[in-house]
């Protein structure tokens, strides 16, 4: 077995090595993004100091180390910076900052826990964005951003199925059939271990199909038709409200911005029949489903989201400003919980964690961070909306920003109900759609065909 760990080491260096000197950073960015998705920290991990070692960090580094690589040879982009970049940079130093102001020195609650979240949950995706951005951008790249998730959608679609019908013995990887794992057993969760993001990736995968089909033939599309189905069904097996809300707003704006005509009014006028219809009719049965436990538990995971807004409105008002601290939401929830003024459940939040990121970004950073975080949002969104109204930018240069914005859609539903910072896959995915996309509309005219 070490023989086989050597022939296997030496392998990924002279591979990574031809990839550091040739290889398409973008390609790189999405094969961390896949590799984080099917083989992260639930397939393998190690513990070596604060931050564990996983692959797909592991191919972070060489993703750095191929950067920096490409960078002295001047085989990169470089793009100047825009008003995007500079909100991003101040929102992460505003993100160190609130972690160094904290008191390390008597061992601050959740010490490690803050270092790794930090490093996964904003650090990783700002790389992955200034990769994208900074990398040569032409139609071979953005439309293997399509192909890749495309690809990867059907997989997690097949995955998912699979989970839900209890045909355990042909997923893979292996872990996913581990109830011990993650969270959400019983829903289609893939091999994040977690329905939120699997959610989240499948619904962005289904958008990039949409886009990606425009390249095929006939029987190409005929075959996008029937991945449909099957992409929608492992949508609705993940048993998330805000996956649905999310998936169904980026279709309307993927499919409002590439439909012409007739077919624009018709479909999206039918959604929005068919979404006042189940609102109508169907408004109890969504808030208490029967998911993986009782319908009990899933209506009070809905009564739960007050308490959390509550208790974070208490503890904006006393810290508006600057917040409690990066990652301190859980510990300095507790004082506020004893409040009997209202007829909330409190203590009913305890155990757990932030479920909303803008809140959690509210109480945890205050006002400046707040909006920092809403001004990287939104310059990134009038970036893609300036490249798509730019006539003279080509084809697939407006199709990228359509599928980012989007992939907005589904990522702003997930962060109202669900603090997205825990996992390196949910924000890694929308910043390197982010980076591509202001890149494109950084660097003026893009070169390539108009098609």
């Amino acid at each position: 077995m070490p023989a086989l760990y050597v022939i296997a080491g030496i392998l990924a260096a002279v591979w990574g090595a031809v990839f550091a000197l040739r290889g398409s950073l973008v390609a790189g960015c999405l094969a961390y993004l896949t590799v984080a998705v099917c083989f992260g920290h639930p397939f393998w991990h190690a513990n070596v100091g604060p931050v564990p070692v996983t692959l797909d960090r592991l191919v972070l580094v060489g993703l750095l180390v191929a950067y920096v690589v490409q960078w002295r040879l001047g085989r990169i982009d470089p793009k100047s910076a825009g008003r995007a970049d500079w909100a991003l940079l101040a929102l992460i130093a505003v993100l160190v900052l609130s972690t160094l102001r904290l008191e390390w020195s008597e061992g601050f609650p959740g010490g490690p826990e803050t270092v790794v979240r930090l490093w996964i949950g904003y650090l990783t995706p700002v790389c992955l964005y200034w990769i994208a951005r900074q990398a040569p951008l032409g139609k071979r790249n953005v439309v293997l951003v399509q192909a890749t998730l495309a690809c990867l959608g059907v997989y997690l679609a097949v995955v998912g199925l699979l989970e839900v019908s209890g045909q355990w013995w042909a997923v893979f990887p292996r872990h996913m059939a581990d109830p011990a794992l993650g969270i959400h057993f019983g829903r289609a969760r893939g091999p994040m271990v977690h329905s939120v993001t699997f959610g989240l990736v499948l619904a962005v995968c289904l958008l990039a199909a949409w886009l990606w089909r425009a390249r095929w033939g006939r029987m190409g599309q005929l075959a996008w038709l029937a991945m449909v189905p099957m992409m929608l069904a492992g949508i609705y097996f993940s048993y998330t409200r805000s996956v649905w809300m999310g998936a169904a707003l980026g279709l309307a704006i993927v499919l409002g911005l590439t439909l012409q005509g007739p077919w624009r009014r018709l479909v999206l006028g039918a959604m929005v029949v068919a979404a006042l219809l189940l609102v109508l009719t169907r408004m109890e049965k969504l808030l208490s489903f029967e998911r993986e436990y009782q319908a009990q538990y899933t209506r009070q995971s809905v009564d739960l989201r007050g308490s959390f807004a509550y208790v974070s409105w208490q503890m904006f008002r006393d810290r508006p400003l600057l917040g409690t601290g990066f990652n301190q939401f859980p510990e300095a929830k507790k004082p506020y919980l004893s409040d009997r003024s209202t007829a909330l459940e409190l203590e009913a939040i305890r155990p757990y964690s932030h479920h909303s990121t803008f809140l959690s970004v509210l109480t945890e950073m205050g006002l400046v961070g707040f909006a920092l975080f809403l001004m990287v949002l939104g310059l990134w969104a009038h970036a893609a909306w300036r490249v798509i109204a730019k006539p003279t930018m080509p084809a697939w240069a407006r199709s990228h920003a359509v599928l980012f914005l989007g992939a907005m859609g589904v990522y702003v539903c997930q962060a109202f109900f669900h603090e997205l910072s825990y996992t390196p896959i949910d924000n890694s995915l929308l910043f390197l759609l982010a980076g591509v996309t202001v890149g494109i509309a950084q660097s003026g005219e893009p070169t390539g065909p108009m098609t």
